[in-house]
Parts: structure tokens; C-alpha cells; sequence
């Protein structure tokens, strides 16, 4: 199932969500009890992010050593699984970072080979510690440079000059940022470049989080006015503590409404938390859908009970 395609030709509001790789040195059967509650729902797809290495260097034996550090490996590898485990559509992210066009090329070939047909693609972000984002050496230093070589090989284009060179077939998905994106330095700029994204060949938006429905409206008014006719995905959070509040701002550089801090705040035990955070996000959830929103996703960040408590609701289970 192409993602794109479901989108369009939905007879209901889809559902999908989005899981983290987890820790190296975690068992795979955790990740498959997190995941295998939320398959009651029937989502149309689960999204796996992608967590970029950090580059080191150190001395071993008087030689100068490149050592790459990765916190959460697996991407492709989690998608696959739980693809043929639980036979739901899964989408992997693939990233600028960490991959000159070559090493890009095979990976994407290896996804066609094991049958995924879907792709998110962002470009990544600046080292740990560093404010500019740096492509690898023949890498890209744009996502719509990265859409580009993914449509390129749907259309039969590899790198090297192939005769009779079979052609892939993804459904390429890309980021929307509602509040934009932090390094545009305005909104209309956040435009121009999501537009040359769909212009290269992306065939689907999956928002950056945000909390409030009017946010989603006036982005969904504004890719309108600037005639960015694909579906788009809005993307939401469940809260559940008040460190949320003041975290999240921080790493994904989004607004909380005032009224979520005011209550949230003035939750006074570890229930009231996640009733309250609950209670918003239910709320939010309703309202998108009511909108005509194509449906929901929701970023997990691997936490399984808020969101399967929200759920019960939603689909009243």
C-alpha cells in the first residue's frame, strides 16, 4: 500500500503513527509489545524514525580513528520486521545526513528489494553541539535534493547510466512545519522550500506536532494560497506530564496554547497529569478530524499507554 494512495482514496479518516527505534541493546520483542496493542485500531501505516549518527574521532594504537556512534540503529531493519511480523504498512525515514548519493542509491534499492513501498524523508540535523547542518562529502544538503534521487530512480535513473534499468515505485512523504521550520527564517521562505519539495516529486506531507487546530487550518489555508495540492497528514502529541511542557518547545520548536500550560500546571498528582494531557488531546483529535483533516498521526515517542488510552476513546473501545 502506497501512502499517497491511501490518502486519496480513503473511504475514512486514516490512522498512523509513528515509533522510535529503540535503544541499542534492546530486545526486539519489546518493540513488538509495544506496537502489536495499537494494531486493534488498524492503523494504515506505523513510521520508524531514523536517529543520525554522531561522528567521533579518537586515537587507538597511534592512529587516527572515525568512529560513528548511534544511539537508536535499525530503521530499515524494524520497518522490514514489523512489516511481515504484523503485516502493516510501514515507512521508514531516510535522511541527508551521514550518506553521499551513492550510499543513498543502495539503500534505497535495498528498500525496493525487501518491499517497502514508502519513504519519509527530512534532511536531517546539525551535529550534536553544532548549529549548521553538514552534508557528507557528495551528499545532499537539501530533502528536496533527496525526494529528487528517489524520484529519479522511479523513474528508471540511477547514478551510473544503466541500460534497461528497472524502476522502483515509493511513495515519497516530507515534513510540513505549521509554525515553520526553525531555521526558515519566515514563513513564506518554509513555502518556497516545501514547495520544491512536491515539485521534486514528494507525494505526501506528515506535520511537525502542534497543539492547537487553528495552527493546522491556517497552514492547510496557506499551502493552498501558494497551490501545494497534496494530502496532508497532521501530526500530534499526547502529553501526559508537565515536564512536556517545557521540553518539547525546546527539541521540536513549537508553541503549547496557553490554556494547556495553565491546566496542565496546575495538576497536583501523576493522574490528574494524565487525565489533563488526555483531555486535550482528545479534544484536538476530534476537532481535526470534524475538520476534514484526511486523518491523524500521532507521535508515540514510544510511549504506548497515553496514546492507546486515547484511542479507546477516539474509536470508543
Amino acid at each position: 500500500m502506497k501512502v499517497s494512495e491511501a490518502l486519496v482514496n480513503r473511504k475514512k479518516p486514516i490512522l498512523s503513527l509513528e515509533i522510535l527505534p529503540p535503544n541499542k541493546g534492546t530486545k526486539i520483542e519489546e518493540l513488538y509489545a509495544l506496537v502489536e496493542p495499537f494494531l486493534e485500531f488498524e492503523p494504515s501505516f506505523i513510521s520508524v524514525t531514523y536517529h543520525q549518527p554522531q561522528v567521533e574521532f579518537t586515537v587507538q594504537d597511534g592512529k587516527l580513528i572515525k568512529v560513528r556512534r548511534q544511539k537508536r540503529p535499525g530503521t530499515v531493519a524494524i520497518s522490514t520486521s514489523l512489516k511481515f511480523k504484523f503485516g502493516i504498512e510501514t515507512v521508514p525515514h531516510l535522511t541527508c545526513g551521514g550518506f553521499n548519493q551513492y550510499e543513498i542509491e543502495d539503500a534505497l534499492i535495498e528498500l525496493h528489494y525487501l518491499g517497502l513501498k514508502n519513504i519519509f524523508v527530512i534532511r536531517g540535523d546539525p551535529p550534536e553541539g553544532g548549529r549548521e547542518f553538514r552534508p557528507e562529502p557528495g551528499g545532499h544538503s537539501f530533502a528536496y535534493e533527496l525526494v529528487k534521487q528517489i524520484d529519479n530512480l522511479n523513474k528508471g535513473c540511477y547514478l551510473e547510466e544503466l541500460s534497461s534499468a528497472a524502476k522502483t515505485d515509493f511513495s515519497i512523504g516530507v515534513a510540513g512545519y505549521p509554525e515553520k521550520h526553525p531555521e526558515s527564517p519566515n514563513i513564506e521562505f518554509d513555502m518556497f522550500n516545501l514547495k520544491k519539495k512536491i515539485e521534486a516529486g514528494a507525494q505526501f506531507i506528515i506535520t511537525q506536532m502542534f497543539f492547537s487546530l487553528g495552527i493546522y487550518q491556517n497552514y492547510v489555508h496557506l499551502l493552498q494560497e501558494h497551490r501545494i495540492n497534496v494530502p496532508v497528514l497532521p501530526g500530534f502529541k499526547v502529553l501526559y506530564n508537565q515536564k512536556q511542557l517545557f521540553k518539547i518547545p525546546g527539541c521540536f520548536h513549537v508553541d503549547i496554547p496557553e490554556k494547556i500550560v495553565r491546566v496542565l500546571t496546575s495538576c497536583r498528582t501523576v493522574e490528574q497529569e494524565k487525565q489533563t494531557g488526555l483531555k486535550f488531546g482528545l479534544e484536538l483529535a476530534e476537532k481535526l478530524l470534524e475538520s476534514g483533516a484526511p486523518g491523524i498521526h500521532i507521535f508515540t515517542m514510544s510511549q504506548k499507554d497515553p496514546v492507546l488510552d486515547l484511542l479507546r476513546i477516539l474509536f470508543k473501545r
